[in-house]
């Protein structure tokens, strides 16, 4: 992703943008799977032979088209021009599309990109901000390679447009990725205000050849008409980022995906009721969104249920930000969280939650009071984390009242026996530490029930390093504790984000073969560890 971050512009459609806007665009792209090619990859090639000869040309048609499938659209259309050879390769390669390598070099040189990254953005999310800033006829270079390009499409990757001043180009566009068999889709609609509401074409349905699909910042279609015929027969990975769709289009999409096996809904401001009937689902993400309510009816294969930030939703009471989470038939389900404890309200069947994750106020009564509740719900987890949430920030909905009950090592004491904690959680990681007395006494209270605890790990919250006086503070309280297994180590560690209580990566939570996909201490900056 180097070659996006180092492209620089700035350009009308993200200027028109309200700052409101801007934020949400900004998670929404982030959301987004990074594109499979790159402008800034090395040749291994590039050296010119000493006899001169080209040996490129003579190899074997279909890894001639292999190599150019693998180049970015501009400079894979420039190689028509190479030789006779070549002059149909591009035409028979499929075809992998970033329009954001549409944009000429000049139109994206000398510029810095540490004002995007001074309001917290990325490497790799301000160098396309900074692409997308261009525009310019960018639109109309997408449809010319879209349709001069006969199929199949492998890949494409559209993120530079503000789709309501090009309706015409949006319906060809849809209806030339159906026609030529796109496999993989991202398509987001940079609109200038939250307020703009403009519906993808329901054409989208055509592309029944769809493994992956993103789709930013658009109204669902108008299902209805189409009922009967829509599908998505091999559609796998889902991602639906700041949609505005209601509880009965959510359901048609996923009855339209037989096989699908990862769903994300995320940086969505309108609430739905998230229902699960699925024999293929193995992981769902719920990111920075609302949500009535969640119902993992039956869902035999699911194996991650991630929320981070997914806040609950009442249409009749607008402080009432609580959330239900229905949790039936699914037997393979080991990883579970983050919860909020006062805001997710919680019912659970028959599952063997391995790992926990949980977003808590310990020094806010309300929320300290439930997590023994929570906790028994899960009596054989292994690992718990907990992301330490900040006391002095309030917010809607019930669980920030009640602080005037002090919270402290007797607190957690009288609460009673947890069986989890007594013989089965292993590995404590508690996160956003900031030295608050409800912290250290919640620590200890762990420290000395915890009798096969292995690791505590401790990450610091940012702008705070173990080596300081916060990191000596801890390890002079903890030193007082008499821990329940002497063996137990504690581990006190600097955090790798930027900003505070960015702990989440959803790359990380899709890839199977991560053992566990709450541990994000290899992720730094933009660039995820597994």
């Amino acid at each position: 992703m180097e070659d996006i971050a180092n492209l620089v512009l700035t350009g009308p459609e993200f200027k028109e943008m309200d700052e409101n806007m801007r934020l949400v665009t900004m998670d929404v792209i982030k959301a987004m799977p990074r594109p499979t090619i790159s402008t800034a990859a090395p040749l291994a090639g590039a050296a010119t032979a000493s006899d001169g000869v080209d040996r490129i040309s003579c190899l074997p048609a279909g890894i001639l088209r292999d190599i150019v499938s693998r180049l970015p659209a501009k400079d894979a259309v420039r190689t028509t021009a190479l030789a006779k050879r070549w002059r149909r390769v591009w035409h028979s390669a499929p075809l992998v599309l970033v329009d954001a390598h549409l944009l000429s070099d000049r139109s994206v040189a000398g510029r810095s990109p540490s004002i995007y990254r001074d309001i917290g953005m990325d490497a790799w999310a301000a160098g396309l901000f900074r692409i997308l800033d261009a525009m310019g006829c960018l639109a109309d270079r997408v449809s010319h390679v879209l349709t001069a390009h006969p199929g199949p499409f492998r890949s494409v990757y559209l993120a530079g447009n503000n789709m309501l001043y090009h309706p015409d180009k949006l319906a060809l566009w849809i209806k030339l990725l159906a026609a030529k068999g796109v496999k993989e889709l991202a398509f987001v609609n940079l609109a200038s205000r939250l307020d703009d509401k403009l519906r993808i074409p329901a054409d989208l349905f055509k592309c029944t050849a769809l493994t992956k699909l993103y789709i930013g910042t658009w109204c669902f279609p108008d299902t209805l008409p189409r009922a009967r015929t829509a599908a998505f027969p091999y559609l796998q990975e889902l991602g639906l980022c700041n949609i505005h769709m209601k509880d009965e289009d959510l359901a048609f999409l996923l009855d339209r995906c037989p096989v699908l096996e990862k769903l994300m809904i995320s940086s969505s401001r309108w609430p739905v009721c998230l229902r699960i009937h699925s024999r293929s689902l193995r992981c769902v993400q719920v990111c920075q969104a609302l949500v009535r309510e969640i119902n993992v009816a039956s869902a035999s294969r699911l194996e991650r249920l991630l929320l981070w930030e997914a806040w609950g939703w009442d249409d009749h009471h607008i402080t009432n930000m609580s959330c239900k989470v229905k949790i039936g038939h699914a037997p393979k389900l080991r990883f579970l969280g983050f919860f909020v404890p006062g805001m997710h309200q919680l019912e659970i069947g028959n599952t063997a939650i391995k790992v926990l994750g949980l977003h808590v106020k310990l020094g806010t009564y309300i929320q300290a009071r439930m997590l023994p509740s929570f906790l028994r719900c899960f009596p054989n987890i292994e690992t718990l984390y907990v992301q330490s949430e900040n006391d002095d920030i309030k917010f809607w909905g019930p669980q920030t009242t009640g602080t005037s009950k002090v919270i402290n090592l007797k607190f957690w004491k009288d609460a009673g026996p947890i069986e989890c904690i007594q013989k089965h959680i292993k590995k404590l990681v508690l996160r956003e530490f900031r030295g608050r007395k409800s912290e250290l006494d919640f620590l200890k209270f762990i420290a000395e029930h915890a009798q096969v605890l292995e690791d505590m790990v401790i990450v610091m919250t940012h702008g705070f390093s173990p080596s300081d006086n916060l990191g000596a503070k801890l390890r002079i309280f903890m030193a007082s504790a008499k821990w329940a297994n002497a063996c137990c180590k504690m581990m006190v560690f600097k955090s790798p984000f930027p900003i505070q209580g960015n702990a989440w990566c959803h790359l990380r939570g899709f890839d199977f073969s991560v053992e566990d996909p709450f541990d994000v201490s290899k992720c730094h900056g933009d660039k995820c560890g597994h």
